[in-house]
């Protein structure tokens, strides 16, 4: 309905609506991804990057947007990265990010760029590589702090962590132990 709504202004090419069409374009992207639905999160990123190319073609000056959306081509490729996740396929999403500018990153707000390293975490932790998912999730908390100490992602993420490491000291310990003969 929030698509049909703007559909008109987004043929007719104006700013404002491609930039609310690609923002709702992304949100589905995700909605489709956790429903399990590949191949329509997938169109819905593909749609969302076609209303990103056709925003860069426009000219004139910043409009204004009352509802402060954030839409680019880096919106679009970190929630590429997103959809990804939440498919449940890390190595996918760490693919899209080694493809991913930096410096499309480095456009989006704070908030957009401590969760993109917030999800970089995650996808590190489940590819079983602690010590990048612990980089990643402190670039996000000091990116965007009061998100990303709040965010039950970002915790859960932190909480593997710890988990895994406890679980790693505690076997080291056991087998040290164990070499040196002692009781328990």
């Amino acid at each position: 309905k929030a698509l049909r709504s703007v559909q008109q202004g987004y043929d007719q090419g104006e700013p404002l609506a491609i930039r609310a069409w690609g923002s709702l374009q992304l949100r589905a992207a995700v909605s489709a991804a956790r429903g399990g639905s590949r191949a329509e999160a997938e169109d819905r990123i593909a749609h969302a990057r076609d209303a990103a190319d056709r925003l860069g073609e426009c000219s004139g000056p910043p409009l204004y947007d009352r509802h402060s959306l954030t839409f680019s081509p880096g919106n679009v490729q970190i929630h590429a990265i997103s959809v990804a996740l939440e498919m449940r396929e890390q190595r996918r999403a760490l693919a899209i990010n080694r493809k991913t500018s930096s410096e499309l990153v480095a456009g989006l707000p704070n908030s957009r760029q401590g969760h993109h390293h917030m999800d970089l975490a995650r996808a590190w932790l489940w590819d079983g590589n602690r010590d990048k998912a612990l980089k990643e999730l402190d670039k996000a908390e000091h990116i965007a702090p009061q998100l990303i100490r709040n965010h039950p992602i970002a915790r859960s993420t932190l909480r593997s962590l710890v988990y895994a490491e406890r679980a790693t000291t505690r076997e080291k310990l056991r087998r040290m132990s164990d070499r040196f003969h002692l009781d328990g």
